[in-house]
């Protein structure tokens, strides 16, 4: 069986959000979360320019740490780090993840296919994100931390929205597993199934029940999915 699995925030988020996952997956899997600098553990660092500065970084964390056998998680945002991070890791001819699974987002060439969040101001990104239930009140309501989290939300989103990508510009050879939640807009199924145009390998795509932060709702349909699915790497 996969023995890591390293795992790439969305959007705003810090390695924190997988703390959970740490506890709840621990006597199957080394859940082995990555911090972005900038955020968490590395608020002092300045953040990244652009999407493939932010893979150069996680690539080599995860070849310091990584072992033979072990598959990269992204969500939402963290899945354009994860892919961006599998061509640096390919390209360096490093040891590659199992797979790579991508949760909460539709490929790059569709990413603002109905909005864009570019042209959002700091306050209109932090009440965006609030409304889809990831941001808490009191974070909402404390003038420092709204300033904090508002700060690291718009670098990410300047970052996010640079990402250029298409499948002509080439694929991976890792196997790519798509995950989504049935109430999410941000993932209709005509618009994930085109993961599939980034990998040779083998593709998979599976939906839950939740909205965009499936992952993180205490969704047991989707653990026991995913480590199955691991279990068969």
């Amino acid at each position: 069986m996969v023995s890591q699995m390293f795992c790439l925030p969305y959007a705003g988020g810090s390695a924190s959000i997988y703390n959970d996952w740490v506890k709840k997956l621990k006597s199957s899997i080394d859940v082995c979360p990555i911090e972005y600098a900038g955020h968490g553990g590395r608020f002092c660092e300045e953040f990244y320019f652009d999407i493939e500065e932010a893979a150069q970084d996680v690539s080599k964390m995860i070849r310091k740490r990584c072992k033979e056998d072990y598959v990269i998680y992204g969500h939402s945002m963290g899945c354009l780090v994860a892919l961006e991070t599998a061509f640096v890791l390919e390209k360096e001819k490093a040891v590659l993840p199992k797979a790579i699974i991508v949760g909460g987002n539709r490929p790059p060439h569709l990413k603002y296919k109905d909005k864009s969040l570019k042209e959002l101001s700091k306050d209109e990104l932090m009440e965006e994100t609030a409304s889809l239930g990831q941001i808490e009140p009191e974070v909402m309501e404390c003038e420092e931390l709204y300033e904090i989290i508002a700060d690291i939300m718009y670098a990410d989103v300047q970052m996010f929205s640079k990402y250029d990508r298409s499948p002509e510009w080439g694929k991976i050879s890792i196997p790519v597993l798509v995950l989504a939640g049935d109430g999410d807009d941000e993932t209709p199924m005509e618009d994930i199934q085109e993961w599939k145009e980034y990998t040779n390998g083998e593709f998979k795509l599976n939906v839950f029940k939740g909205n965009h932060f499936f992952a993180f709702n205490d969704n047991e349909a989707f653990f026991d999915y995913l480590l199955k699915y691991i279990e068969k790497l």
